[in-house]
């Protein structure tokens, strides 16, 4: 999951390294772990990684699901849940027990989103990019039935 955090025309990004990977600039956020639901699994994961706390609610932004085969410890059926957060406080410095973040900033969102078109997975590239320039409403669900090139089934969210 990740989150969408704004304020004052930046989004809040964590620059991480993954083992065997090159830097990158990302959303903060995680996996929940067991037992632990979406929200507060989200508040943890931008605390570890930013130093900042979430004060609820969050909003979903958008969903996707994709499956991952060929990369020990990742097999599997990925659901990616991402919200919008509000009232972030505290003072940015990476918390983050397993040492893959390097650093959090506030990034222009123009930058942000340069930023996040540069991720090597479409399926976590795509929805975040539709999902901050508008091109997507909120809730929107993305689903990638086939392999990574493949094209997505886009859901949008069912009017009230």
């Amino acid at each position: 999951m990740s989150a969408i955090v704004e304020r004052n025309g930046c989004l809040l990004m964590v620059r991480e390294r993954q083992p065997g990977e090159r830097e990158r600039w990302v959303l903060p956020g995680g996996v929940a772990e067991t037992g632990e639901l979406a929200h507060a699994a989200l508040a943890r994961e931008v605390h570890e990684e930013t130093g900042l706390t979430l004060a609820g609610p969050m909003s979903l932004a958008c969903a996707s699901q994709h499956v991952v085969t060929g990369d020990p410890g990742w097999d599997g059926t990925w659901t990616v849940l991402t919200f919008r957060a509000e009232n972030a406080t505290g003072t940015l410095g990476p918390l983050d027990p397993d040492e893959l973040v390097l650093e959090a900033d506030w990034v222009p969102v123009g930058e942000a989103l340069v930023r996040l078109s540069d991720h090597p997975s479409r399926r976590r590239r795509e929805p975040l990019i539709s999902c901050l320039n508008g091109t997507s409403p909120p809730g929107t669900l993305w689903l990638w039935p086939g392999g990574p090139e493949d094209s997505p089934v886009v859901v949008p969210p069912s009017p009230r």
